[in-house]
């Protein structure tokens, strides 16, 4: 099954991702991705959870651990927390079901969590580029707002690392 382990992150870095990552393979973890932010988001595959492993392999705290389909969270609160791999898939789900415009502003919304999930693996260089492209297009504010998601697009600002770098670690400030 894939599996989702997310840990409380006091100890690494968006550079360590790729490190992380190798670890946890030498360690004989089925591992796809290392994800770093407000916390540290393991994605690999098991016949069984292997939380506890990865918990002391990384000395860390785990929060939540569950089948990648089954976790269970609103966009908002993904969002808020920092997970735009997950957000990222529940906006994938809305805009296979939109049509017009509305499919187009939702990809546009789509592509700031992907901007982030780069960023969180390391790769600023490509995050933002893929922000900047994305911010010229322009981000439907109204849209963000009704998905519960209106304080992403406050957060953006004109320093494009410090906008993924707020949003991936959670950084609240100044949200209405």
């Amino acid at each position: 099954m894939r599996c989702l382990a997310i840990f409380k992150n006091n100890a690494y870095s968006f550079v360590d991702s790729q490190k992380l990552k190798t670890l946890l393979r030498s360690n004989g973890l089925q591992v796809n991705d290392v994800r770093v932010g407000k916390y540290v988001e393991v994605d690999y595959i098991s016949n069984c959870f292997e939380g506890e492993k990865i918990s002391h392999l990384l000395k860390l705290n785990k929060v939540e651990e569950c089948e990648l389909e089954k976790c269970n969270h609103s966009l908002e609160e993904l969002v808020k927390n920092g997970r735009c791999w997950e957000a990222h898939e529940l906006l994938e789900d809305l805009w296979q079901g939109a049509i017009g415009n509305e499919k187009e502003d939702i990809q546009k919304i789509i592509k700031v969590c992907v901007a982030v999930v780069h960023y969180q693996r390391g790769n600023a260089d490509t995050a933002k580029r893929i922000l900047e492209e994305t911010l010229k297009k322009g981000i439907n504010a109204e849209l963000a707002k009704r998905l519960g998601i209106g304080f992403l697009i406050q957060k953006i600002s004109e320093d494009k690392e410090i906008t993924l770098k707020n949003i991936a670690l959670a950084i609240q400030d100044d949200l209405a």
